[in-house]
């Protein structure tokens, strides 16, 4: 039974600039029982077509052709107050912004209870027992019920709003983006939610997301979504086996594979059309390896392509060897460099910039030498060398919290969080690491630590021979320049009121660089190193006109300006799309090595460590339980943290379903401290011993430890004795 079909759906928004066509045409059938995953990059259309599905678009927005029919009704023609008893009882959303759904200021238990009672006409006593069935079904304890949203973990907010989703036991279940900024583990378990749902209640979803792997683990078909258009359907097994539309192989080239890792991640270069003004042709041929003449002419339509499948592209005939045209990385970067010849800098707007720049510049430019103790002018030509850069040598970092005056009145003590335990680690000019761990393990406080935003409580760090904690203030400022921090929200990290020449000048100029001709000569420079090119016509653009993964250059062009010796990237494309993100990550590992700079990536996601990282250190309450080789920690662990880190990672794979996790939830708060192994409450395989003993960090020749009594016994490895 089809449960939902879309025919010919076109919305389109009014903007001062002009009429934008954000959904054109789409048609979809959604049958009973049915998952599907929408795919696509941000400003594809997906979450309008959700929107334009339940009727919630905003003031701008206007449905201008087709049908929506669900069950057999039109939705466009239903009056609105027939409209809003169909939500929640038969088609529920899971928002985008599912951590901010909730209303601060009562009880989660209450929420959910007035939904019941309001939408589904529940007794108070009714609405009681169904919450805590709505709970338990979830995997939430009903006590929680009385809890306020702050006292939720992320992953418990995101099974409360489920459950609000399923409250009035709905038809269609449209999740938009349902797992978009949870840790992994939190992510695996809320699919693991997801997929007991759908076989228990017989759920038919629309799983709406840039995330291909979680389609894979989820779905059953997918639809692919291009500038408004849908560009191919298809089951998943054949989707994720043998795409039929060149924009769905370069998505899923783009996305790093933990089981299957590539050398090299596809980037699909460019961005979607502007769709004020739609080409006439096909609206991929701009980035598309595989264009021809006829491309820009003629627009292809959706057409079946036998088994269920259907593909808009005029050479859907040939993608068995188009697809093995594209395992080939520089077919897709030859794409990179005639979109670049697109464009020339003689055929750059003018700029304007502050104080008539141009005039500035032809002056005479003073000649002193601007002050840089950077290795970047030798050129180290990513070299490792053996001597250590930075250097950790048994680290801690407490803070305090509540006391006062505030929680003398409330009866509260004052306590301690331990954020960091006793780590030591060092890194080589050149080289690489990786910190991975759940929210709240430490992570983001070991890298202030590294840069110095924050001063260590106990221990050393040591750069360059130097002692952090003695620096006065020349050499603190010195190494201002050669250590830099890569913040992870891009959309936050720049001020909105300066150009991006002035936001890219002020580091020069806090460090001496009074030549203003220099000064834009190093930012062209280092525009053109990220790949913003030409840069000149970026200088006057303010951080609003750019894109997200324009944005994130950015904030890489400013951290590298400096040429720095030392790069912390903090979770630095976890808020990109998949495209946009393999191409941050080939230009930062790129320039990480032709630069000779030392870097460290904080993030949740070890299949991202695996492809930029030398080595990779996982990081529990604070403390590292296990270091070594990339290679080594993922494919020979030797934690149980280690362990469900890996297993809960989604492969783009449907073929291969992810192994259960064996710990249980939750992480322990940071203000306990632990007699014997702080992960002993969560794991498996724990042992008398590990709850009195803390095991001590054991390594290997191949400078692969790990910090648990049973290293070298959890996986059947010749290599990895037990000490």
């Amino acid at each position: 039974m089809t449960i939902l079909s879309i025919r010919d759906l076109s919305v389109n928004y009014a903007t001062q600039d002009g009429t934008v066509q954000a959904v054109d045409g789409v048609s979809l059938d959604l049958e009973e029982g049915q998952r599907l995953g929408l795919i696509g990059e941000s400003g594809c259309g997906k979450t309008t077509l959700l929107k334009a599905i339940v009727q919630v678009l905003p003031r701008n927005g206007r449905i201008v052709g087709g049908k929506i029919l669900f069950k057999g009704m039109d939705l466009l023609q239903l009056p609105a107050a027939e409209m809003r008893q169909l939500r929640w009882r038969e088609i529920a959303t899971i928002p985008q912004a599912s951590m901010d759904s909730l209303n601060p200021v009562q009880r989660v238990g209450s929420q959910l209870t007035k939904l019941l009672r309001v939408r589904g006409g529940f007794s108070k006593k009714a609405a009681l027992k169904r919450a805590a069935d709505l709970f338990d079904l979830v995997g939430l304890d009903t006590e929680r019920l009385m809890h306020y949203p702050h006292e939720f973990s992320g992953g418990m907010k995101q099974r409360a709003v489920i459950a609000m989703a399923l409250a009035l036991e709905p038809s269609l279940l449209i999740a938009d983006e349902p797992v978009t900024a949870l840790d992994v583990i939190v992510q695996h378990q809320i699919l693991e939610v997801l997929r007991e749902l759908e076989q228990e209640l017989n759920l038919t979803v629309m799983l709406i997301t840039h995330d291909i792997s979680v389609v894979a683990q989820v779905c059953d078909s997918v639809s692919v979504m291009y500038a408004g258009r849908i560009v191919e359907q298809a089951a998943a097994e054949p989707f994720f086996s043998s795409p039929a539309h060149p924009y769905s192989l370069g998505l899923q080239q783009a996305f790093p594979n933990l089981a299957r890792p590539r050398d090299v991640l596809v980037s699909i270069e460019g961005y979607p059309p502007d769709l004020r003004e739609p080409p006439s042709g096909c609206r991929f041929a701009e980035r598309c390896p595989f264009v021809q003449d006829a491309c820009h002419d003629i627009d292809p339509t959706l057409e079946a392509i036998g088994d269920g499948r259907a593909a808009a592209c005029l050479r859907s005939n040939e993608m068995d060897d188009l697809r093995i045209q594209s395992e080939d990385p520089s077919l897709w970067q030859r794409v990179e460099v005639a979109q670049r010849s697109l464009q020339s800098p003689s055929e750059s707007p003018p700029i304007a910039m502050e104080g008539d720049l141009d005039a500035r510049l032809a002056t005479t430019a003073s000649v002193e030498t601007p002050p840089s103790p950077s290795q970047w002018e030798g050129g180290m030509g990513g070299v490792v060398t053996d001597a250590p850069l930075l250097e950790l040598q048994n680290v801690s970092k407490r803070f305090k919290i509540g006391g006062g005056l505030a929680g003398l009145l409330r009866g509260d003590k004052e306590q301690t969080v331990y954020a960091v335990n006793n780590i030591s680690f060092s890194i080589k000019r050149g080289e690489s690491l990786g910190l991975a761990g759940e929210s709240g393990c430490g992570k983001s406080t070991t890298g202030k630590l590294l840069v110095k935003l924050i001063d260590a409580s106990d221990g050393d760090i040591i750069f360059d021979g130097a002692d952090l904690a003695a620096m006065d203030d020349d050499s603190l400022l010195a190494f201002r320049s050669r250590v830099q921090l890569m913040f992870q929200n891009p959309f936050e990290a720049l001020n909105p009121r300066f150009t991006l020449y002035r936001s890219l000048t002020e580091p020069l100029i806090i460090h001496g660089w009074k030549d203003e001709h220099k000064r834009l000569d190093r930012v062209i420079e280092t525009l053109d190193r990220v790949n913003l090119r030409p840069a000149e016509v970026f200088l006057d653009k303010y951080p609003h006109q750019l894109s997200g993964g324009q944005l994130q250059r950015v904030v890489l062009a400013r951290a590298l300006v400096l040429h720095p010796d030392f790069l912390v990237a903090d979770e630095p494309v976890s808020m990109l799309d998949v495209s946009v993100r393999a191409g941050i990550l080939n230009t930062t590992r790129r320039l990480a090595r032709e630069l000779g700079l030392a870097t460290v990536y904080i993030s949740h996601d070890l299949s991202l460590l695996q492809y930029t990282c030398d080595r990779i250190a996982i990081m529990y309450l604070g403390e590292i339980v296990e270091i070594g080789p990339s290679e080594q920690v993922i494919n020979n662990p030797q934690h149980p943290y280690t362990m469900a880190l890996i297993a809960a990672v989604p492969v783009p794979d449907p073929t291969i379903e992810n192994p259960p996790l064996r710990i249980q939830e939750g992480v322990p708060r940071p203000t306990e401290q632990f007699i014997g192994c702080p992960f002993a409450q969560r794991c498996p395989d724990a042992m008398e011993a590990c709850l009195t003993v803390r095991p001590p960090l054991i390594g290997d020749e191949n400078e692969h430890g790990a910090q648990c009594h049973l290293y070298g016994e959890h996986r059947d490895s010749p290599k990895l004795k037990r000490a």
